[in-house]
C-alpha cells in the first residue's frame, strides 16, 4: 500500500487500528495485492461523510491552512528554479500535513475529540487564517531568494506548526497516538527546513537556531 500510512505502519499498531477504523479497513490495509492509499480506503469506507460535530469543521480549517502553506511554496519552487529542490520538499510536506489531518477528520468521528486540549489554540485560528491568506497575497512579490527563504521562516515560526501539533493531541485514539507518522512528521519537516537553510543563505543560521529552539524535538544540527 502507498500513501502517508503505509502497511508496514498498520501492521505495527494493528489493536489501535482495528479500534479506530474496524477490521474491513485493516483488512484492506495489509492486503498485499492492495495499492490503494490510506486515505482512499477511508474514503471508500465511507469515512469523510457528513457528520453533525464541529471537529471536522475545526479540523478542515486545520487542513486548509497546510494546503494553503504548499500553494505558497509551490509559488516560489516555480519563481526560484536553482532553489526549486527544497520548495518541492516543502510541497510534498505540507501535503503529507494535510493528509494526516484529513486521517486525524475521520479518526476523530469514531473515537473522540478531546476540546480542552485543543481549546487554547482555537482562538488562534481566525489570526492565523489571516496570516496565511497575507503571505499567499505576498509571495506574487517576491523577487529574491531571501525574501523567498523569510517568507518561509515567517511561515514556519507562525502558530501553523503549534495548531498541527494541537490537533494531533485533541485526536483521541490510539491509532493517531501510536502511528509513526504522526509522531514524526513535524519534526521531520523542521529539521529539514533548520538543514537545509544555512546551505541556502548562510547568514541565516540565526534564524535556523531560532527555529530549533522553538521546536526542542528538531534533531540537533
Amino acid at each position: 500500500m502507498v500513501g502517508v500510512i503505509t502497511s508496514w505502519d498498520i501492521f505495527a499498531h494493528p489493536i489501535s487500528t482495528i479500534r479506530c477504523f474496524g477490521w474491513g479497513v485493516f483488512f484492506r490495509a495489509v492486503a498485499p495485492w492492495h495499492d490503494m492509499p490510506f486515505l482512499s480506503l477511508l474514503q471508500d469506507a465511507g469515512y469523510f461523510g457528513a457528520a453533525g460535530s464541529k471537529v471536522p469543521t475545526i479540523l478542515e480549517r486545520c487542513i486548509v491552512l497546510e494546503q494553503r502553506a504548499k500553494r505558497i511554496y509551490e509559488i516560489l519552487a516555480t519563481h526560484f528554479i536553482l532553489q526549486r529542490q527544497f520548495f518541492a520538499g516543502l510541497v510534498l510536506q505540507e501535503q503529507y500535513h494535510a493528509d494526516l489531518l484529513t486521517v486525524c477528520r475521520a479518526a476523530s468521528l469514531r473515537t473522540g475529540w478531546k476540546v480542552n486540549i485543543f481549546n487554547p489554540w482555537h482562538d488562534y485560528l481566525p489570526r492565523l487564517e489571516k496570516q496565511m491568506l497575507d503571505a499567499e497575497a505576498a509571495v506574487y512579490q517576491i523577487d529574491t531568494i531571501e525574501a523567498a527563504l523569510q517568507l518561509v521562516i515567517q511561515i514556519e515560526s507562525s502558530e501553523i506548526n503549534d495548531v498541527f501539533y494541537a490537533a494531533l493531541a485533541a485526536t483521541d485514539g490510539a491509532f493517531v497516538k501510536h502511528l509513526k507518522p504522526f509522531r514524526e512528521a513535524m519534526e521531520d519537516h523542521m529539521a529539514y527546513i533548520a538543514d537545509w537553510l544555512p546551505e541556502l543563505s548562510p547568514q541565516l543560521m540565526f534564524a535556523c537556531r531560532k527555529l530549533r529552539a522553538k521546536f526542542p524535538r528538531v534533531r540537533k544540527g
